[in-house]
Order: structure tokens, then sequence, then C-alpha cells
């Protein structure tokens, strides 16, 4: 039957906003036990989003539907303490992530696939700070220091390290921050090369340039440049322009060391496709101000955001402007500890903050404080289960549901003596059709034996259950 559905919002959550349909919306989606929040924010291909963070020291990876709903979250035994997470999702459909003591692949359901950790690595700085897909089907991620050194990692698609490269380490504390895939196939990394003074040579971060180094897809440096001028600057995050060029975003602070937790700026660099003819400029909005991430905009400008501390205890803001020849400017402030700022296919931006917010906003940084939505919504009659297919299955099968209310799905999976095998939480889903692909894993991330296997799926306070038949 087809239900005409009329939805009130208030405060700040869903909406599409007005002459379009971009939705909007701010939702804390952190558990209670994080480590503080997520730094990492992407959109999927679904139109969705996958956001990683941590809780209890580890990593913890949540997938989010297009109104910023849970549709599952997962922890996993690779160590955070806190560092930086950047996630993508893959050609495959899965996802991967890089943080501070490793590079983890999973499964579009987020089952674990493989990791690759580090031992030994110095604790000042996370090891890994960002990591790509290049067009060569292969896995690239950037961070350190390590042993002094920029440090870049090429993994094939099966966690399998191709080659490992290390940059700069004349003096301590190089460090790259975030790597691209540039226009030619190249890649560009960016983040802090040392260069010390007559006080502290060769020692001490608050004397870092911006840095930006191209190299081929070996790592072999093309060329490298650094900017600043005698005491700190570093970038955070790049983008290719769309005349061949780059805009890095990061921070600059030119009084002395002492002062620069305070009176930092955002340091915004324009350079041309060999990195030349640079163009720079600061900018502050109160007290501490950090260029934290940069992302095109739809009309061929860029936008950027910043976290800001106006001097004030425990008040932190993500400051957002955008600019370009053919783009509205804005200049705008929101809610949380800037952490990430990534384009939408609808036009709008996400922001991740480390405060465990997630912001959707139209293409100028909106978000409504209440809306009207109207949406068709075809309601099934009955919450229905339908029979899982392939079944017999080896290794995975694929598990359909129809629930007739919105409300919060849990899938369970017994053995037939009745021993719990593996629970999914598959999160707030709306009404309508479902599906959730198992990959025959447990709850230790075990593949399960031959045998049949009873499964239910419970919803609204339903029930359903089935049966199905692993064969190997």
């Amino acid at each position: 039957m087809m239900n005409k559905v009329v939805i009130l919002f208030s405060l700040i959550p869903i909406l599409f906003a007005q002459g379009n349909d971009v939705i909007t919306f701010s939702k804390d989606v952190t558990p209670d036990n994080s480590c503080g929040g997520f730094q990492g924010v992407k959109q999927t291909s679904d139109g969705g989003y996958i956001v990683a963070g941590c809780v209890d020291d580890k990593v913890w990876i949540a997938k989010l539907d297009v109104y910023g709903e849970k549709e599952w979250d997962n922890t996993y035994s690779l160590p955070n303490y806190w560092g930086s997470n950047s996630i993508i999702q893959t050609s495959d459909g899965g996802y991967l992530y890089a943080g501070w003591r490793g590079i983890m692949k999973i499964d579009s359901s987020g089952e674990f696939q493989w990791k690759k950790t580090s031992s030994g690595v110095a604790n000042t700085y996370p090891y890994f700070e960002d990591v790509i897909e290049h067009s060569n089907g292969n896995f690239y991620a950037v961070g350190g220091p390590v042993s002094d050194k920029a440090h870049m990692a090429k993994f094939s698609p099966d966690g399998t390290l191709l080659k490992r490269k290390y940059y700069g380490g004349n003096c301590d504390d190089d460090k790259f921050r975030a790597i691209i895939e540039t226009n030619d196939n190249m890649i560009l990394m960016v983040g802090a090369k040392t260069h010390g003074n007559s006080q502290y040579p060769c020692s001490f971060e608050w004397y870092n340039d911006l840095w930006i180094v191209k190299a081929n897809r070996n790592g072999r440096s093309l060329w490298q440049r650094e900017y600043g001028g005698d005491k700190y600057e570093e970038a955070h995050d790049v983008v290719q322009n769309s005349d061949g060029g780059f805009t890095i975003i990061g921070e600059k602070c030119a009084t002395t060391p002492g002062s620069c937790n305070s009176n930092t700026k955002v340091f915004l660099v324009t350079v041309d496709e060999n990195g030349l003819n640079n163009q720079n400029q600061t900018f502050q909005n109160g007290g501490l101000t950090v260029g934290v991430s940069i992302a095109n905009t739809a009309n061929g400008g860029i936008a950027w955001l910043a976290s800001k501390n106006m001097n004030q205890p425990d008040y932190h803001g993500c400051w957002i402007k955008k600019s370009g020849s053919n783009e509205q400017s804005v200049n705008i402030t929101l809610s949380g500890i800037a952490e990430n700022l990534e384009n939408t296919t609808d036009g709008g931006f996400v922001i991740g903050t480390y405060g465990g917010t997630i912001h959707k906003t139209d293409s100028n940084f909106n978000i409504g404080t209440t809306a009207s939505i109207t949406e068709d919504i075809i309601a099934p009659e009955f919450f229905s289960l339908l029979q899982n297919f392939p079944n017999p299955f080896n290794p995975e099968t694929t598990i359909e549901y129809n629930i007739n209310y919105d409300g919060i799905v849990t899938i369970t999976i017994f053995n037939t003596k009745g021993e719990l095998i593996k629970k999914i939480d598959h999160g707030n889903r709306r009404t309508g059709f479902h599906n959730y692909k198992w990959k025959g894993h447990d709850n230790s991330n075990e593949i399960i034996p031959t045998g049949v296997y009873l499964y239910t799926v419970e919803s609204s306070g339903s029930v359903k259950s089935g049966k199905m038949l692993m064969i190997k």
C-alpha cells in the first residue's frame, strides 16, 4: 500500500533544503564510551556516510545512511590511542582505515579482512595520517615522523606491502598530513618539514615550514617545495584546482613558540602544477585558529574548515569559508572541534568534529532549524523475513527483510545447539526493504564450520526466524 507521510522536524535534525533535494542534519553518532568523537567521515556510494574514531582506545567504525542514522558499527583490535583517523570507501565497496598504529581493510558490512600494524614508532604523532586508493588499484598511506622522517607506504589490494619510502629527515619531526592522486596519476603529499634555528637546530617543531612533495607511483620524488617564514608553518590538507594547480590549508605562527598555542592563524597556500608561483593568505578568527581540511566546490571554487578557540574555557568552533570566482562567499561558524570537510554528491558538504557531531549542510553550509518534509514511502503491510540467498552458501549469504515501522533492527545467528554465533546491530532502519550480507564470520571474526544455522531478525518488538546451511 502507498502511504503519504508528513513529518515535522524541529531543533536541528534532518531536512531537505528549500528549493532542492539536499538533506541536511546535525547528529551526534558516537557511543557513550568513545574517546571524544570521530575524526574521519566520508560519503559512500549509496549516499550515506562512513565514520571512524575510537572506543576504549580501539578503532571504531560506523556506517550511516543518508539521514545520518546508524546502519552498523564495530570496534576492531587495532590500537588507536586517540590518534588521527582516515577512512575511505574502496572500489570493491569495502572500506580502508588508516590511523595511529596501522592500516586496516573491512568489507561493506564491516567484517574484518586484513590489517597491517607497526611497532616501535614514536608516540608523538600518528604513524599514518591519511590514505587513498590510487587509480592503479593500490593503496597509499602517509604519516610520520618515523626516525625523524616523513613516511609513505604503498599496499596492494590484499594488504601486501609493496613499497616503503621516507622523505626529509635532516631535522626532527618531518611528517605528512595528507595525500591525493594528481590529475596526471602521480601522488602529492603535504605536511611539515623542520628547519630549526640557531637556538633550536633541527629539533623543535615550532620551526617547521609548510612542505609539498610530488612523487611518482613508486614514491620517487619529482619535486619538493617549502613555504613559510622563520617560525612555524604546517600543511594539513590539499586539493587540486581546475587549472591543475593546488591549494593547501594549514596553520601559521609568526611569533615566538610560547605564544603559538593561542595565536595561530589559518595558512592558505596556492601554487601552480609545479608547486611554484606561491600565493598565500592568513586568516584568524579569535585566538588559536587552525586550518584543518579543504574541499573543491561544485562551481570550481574552494571551501575550507578551521578549528577555532575564542580564548574562552571549553569553547571551540568550526569556522568555514568558501570562495571562488563563481562561488557565493560564505563565512560561518558551527559547533564542535573541526576535523574534516568533504563535498557530497548533492552539492552540499559533510563536516566531522572531534566532539562526535556530524554536520550535513547544503552548498552554502546551511542547516535548517525547522522543516516540513513530504515523502512517498512504500510501507509493507507486514513485517516479513525472506529466505537468505544463496542457500546453501559458502562463504557468504544475504539476509533480506521488510519492516512496516521505523526502528532498530538486530540480526542474530545461532547454531543448532542454541549457542550464539553472531549478533549484528543493523541500526535504526526506515520502513521498507533492507538486506544484510553476512560473510560467515562469528563474533570472534572466525569462519563458521559446515552446518545448519538459525537466524532471527528483530524490529519494533517483533521477531522473525529462518534457517540456513553452510557448506565448505
